[in-house]
């Protein structure tokens, strides 16, 4: 058994409102577009509760292949600045990875500045960092697609 820890350190930068970034985080249909895991993946969501100790389940994978099961849980949510959740994997009902996720978003002149920190527990070699952090700039990047084609209404 082993156990490897390490940090996804991204920044972004989007030409939207904070307003607009962080409501792609908060809404259900806005996550299942941009968070979609890639070609040949599909994604749903068991439950979807973006609020202080609620917990997200979504599962997702290749089609006809594994699934994954990933668990969010919200410790802070404070609108429009920051986003904190306790986070896991599992593959076959085994834990491949545990750890706390920390979203900030800061206006810019220009639109939004967006840190997202990632901090965790790899577990049995089942997962990896770099596997996490290809997923996540690849989730930003989808994010960042999802934006410029799908303006969100923040009133």
């Amino acid at each position: 058994m082993s156990i490897v820890e390490g940090s996804v350190d991204l920044t972004k930068e989007f030409d939207q409102p904070v307003a607009d970034v962080f409501l792609a985080w908060s809404r259900e249909d806005a996550q299942r577009a941009w968070g979609d895991p890639g070609e040949g993946w599909e994604m749903t969501f068991d439950q979807f509760r973006f609020t202080i100790g609620e917990t997200d389940v979504c599962r997702f994978g290749p089609k006809g292949g594994p699934q994954y099961v990933n668990e969010n849980r919200y410790l802070q949510i404070e609108p429009e600045q920051r986003i904190v959740y306790a986070t896991s994997l599992k593959s076959a009902d085994r834990l491949t990875f545990a750890g706390t996720v920390v979203i900030t978003f800061e206006a810019t002149n220009d639109g939004t500045r967006m840190r997202l920190i990632e901090q965790g527990l790899y577990f049995d070699g089942l997962d990896d960092l770099a596997g996490h952090r290809s997923g996540w700039e690849g989730m930003l990047s989808a994010l960042a697609r999802y934006l410029r084609a799908r303006p969100l209404k923040t009133s």
